[in-house]
């Protein structure tokens, strides 16, 4: 999709308005250059033409307010499509299901609503000059027309042939811009890893040169990509300013030469008004990479919008209230399957037979890759099982109802996002988030202040509690936790699975914890089920009874 036909698609107001608008400052120009020559040629009689100098002034002054006005609406207009397709893109984002999303990858879609709305923006002062410059190139056109064919004739074969020449490589030059913006996309991960993994890399020196080779690698490889595409067009700017020069020359030295019937004034003038407009030309050719650089940026938003779209459902859904309660949830021979996108390997987890009443305790154990976490998201409904079926109080789980089933559950996983804004839990009250913080000794760390977190600069540990209390503020009927305790020390780890975890029993609160630790669990004095995970499947289940 071309940049122009993304602007004609998303304007929020009138195009026709804003062609007429140029259309005038085109005008405008062509009857500044129209009444200057005028002036001249009575200049050269010894006289003044008063109309000449009146229409500079009317011309003069309409060039100016066409001016403020496209400059200004273009701006407008370009800013408001940005805001359109930001707002768009994220809202894509938010109703997206998890397993595509990490399939398109974080850099893409930061790519597309920050880099490339970017270069969109670049384009403004450049859309509203391209506009006037076509309108002002025509009538110019038009006047050379008039004063000799054999001159405008000799400009349309000129710049026709300079023109297809231009383009023919416009396809490759396309695709390489495309292929740099995707390296550049890979680069953005390989900087997240290097923020997100700092730790690891600083003590790993093996770890850091071979991921800083794999950065090099792909900068230069996407450096040289734009290095050759940049080249080709600056090649092809060169060779259309030539033409320019090379359609004045012919004028200069060969059509008079070929045309005996057109004078030296005829020549002068023609000369001249193609020089006025040659600076226009040299502009629009001069804008081309900004617009190269432009198309490819609205491709990649169309791209990425519509791989985004794909995987919102098309199901209609209603707006739900949470659900304070539930009664029973249902895995009935629910099978996942996941294929690893770089080594296409498939993993699966299933069948799987799991039933959940409100008020349960279950813990989750088992190896590393055993499938937990992966079970523990199909449960929390942000992954659809391949086969099977899931079911809430006898409601099957599908594209209309998933979010209703969604609403019943708080979750934390271990790459959880912990926000400074308590956003989703509208009017907290501050006698319980006192407490909860007092409980999980968070209240000499931060504090809540107008639904904003004082600080989040805490420990893993500490921000790990202050989720919890986020969650548990959610008044969700069904926590699940994805080890949540392996980072707390051994104080608070007892005072999880002895006093936080009982006291959630006792108020009805239902809980599925992933956890490896199975001593505390052997120690525990409430019922709870224990359930171990093998290859994808329950392999065994054990009933820990009240002591």
């Amino acid at each position: 999709m071309s940049f122009f036909t993304l602007v004609r698609r998303e304007m929020y107001g009138s195009l026709n308005r804003l062609i007429v608008i140029s259309a005038l400052g085109g005008i405008s120009t062509a009857a500044i250059l129209t009444a200057i020559n005028s002036g001249a040629q009575a200049a050269d009689s010894g006289k003044v033409s008063l109309w000449s100098a009146a229409l500079f002034i009317v011309a003069l002054f309409l060039f100016i307010k066409t001016q403020h006005y496209i400059l200004i609406t273009a701006t407008a207009e370009i800013e408001a499509i940005i805001h359109k397709l930001r707002l768009r893109l994220m809202d894509h984002v938010r109703h997206s299901e998890l397993l595509p999303l990490e399939a398109i990858g974080r850099g893409e879609i930061v790519g597309a609503i920050t880099k490339e709305t970017a270069t969109l923006t670049q384009m403004s002062n450049t859309l509203a000059f391209a506009a006037q410059g076509a309108v002002l190139i025509f009538f110019v056109a038009m006047y050379v027309a008039y004063l000799s064919l054999l001159a405008f004739a000799l400009s349309v074969i000129i710049l026709g042939i300079a023109a297809v020449l231009f383009h023919a490589k416009s396809r490759q030059l396309r695709m390489a811009s495309h292929e740099a913006s995707n390296l550049e996309h890979r680069l953005f991960d390989r900087l997240m890893d290097l923020l997100n993994g700092f730790k690891e890399v600083r003590l790993n020196s093996a770890r850091s040169d071979t991921l800083f080779n794999d950065i090099v690698e792909m900068s230069r490889v996407a450096a040289n990509i734009k290095i050759r595409a940049q080249s080709e067009t600056f090649r092809r700017m060169v060779f259309l300013q030539s033409a320019l020069y090379g359609l004045l020359g012919a004028i200069a030295f060969a059509v008079p030469t070929f045309s005996g019937a057109m004078g030296a004034e005829t020549v002068t003038k023609t000369i001249t008004a193609l020089v006025f407009v040659v600076g226009t030309c040299f502009g629009l050719v001069q804008a081309i990479p900004i617009l190269s650089a432009a198309n490819t940026a609205a491709d990649n938003i169309e791209q990425l919008e519509a791989r985004l779209l794909a995987t919102i459902p098309t199901t209609e859904v209603t707006a739900v209230e949470p659900s304070k309660r539930f009664h029973k949830i249902e895995m009935r021979n629910v099978v996942f399957r996941y294929v690893d996108k770089w080594s296409d390997a498939v993993f699966q987890v299933g069948p799987i037979d799991f039933t959940l009443l409100s008020g349960d305790l279950v813990f989750i154990t088992g190896g590393n890759g055993s499938g937990k976490s992966t079970f523990l998201k199909l449960l929390a409904g942000l992954y659809k099982p391949d086969s099977g079926e899931i079911t809430f109080d006898g409601v099957r789980v599908n594209d209309s109802t998933r979010q209703a089933y969604r609403e019943l559950i708080a979750a934390i996983f271990p790459d959880y996002h912990l926000f400074e804004k308590l956003y989703g839990v509208p009017d907290p009250d501050p006698a319980e988030v006192d407490s909860l913080l007092a409980q999980f000794r968070l209240h000499d760390k931060t504090h809540l202040t107008d639904g904003h977190f004082s600080t989040l600069d805490l420990s893993q540990g500490q921000r790990k509690r202050l989720a919890l209390i986020v969650s548990l503020l959610e008044k969700r009927p069904l926590l699940l936790l994805d080890e949540w305790a392996a980072d707390q020390d051994p104080e608070f780890r007892r005072k999880f699975y002895y006093e936080l975890l009982p006291e959630l029993k006792r108020s009805g609160e239902t809980v599925v914890a992933i956890t490896h630790d199975d001593r505390y669990i052997d120690e525990m004095d409430l019922p709870a089920r224990r359930l171990r995970m093998e290859d994808g499947r329950f392999a065994a289940q054990q009933t820990v009874e009240n002591r």
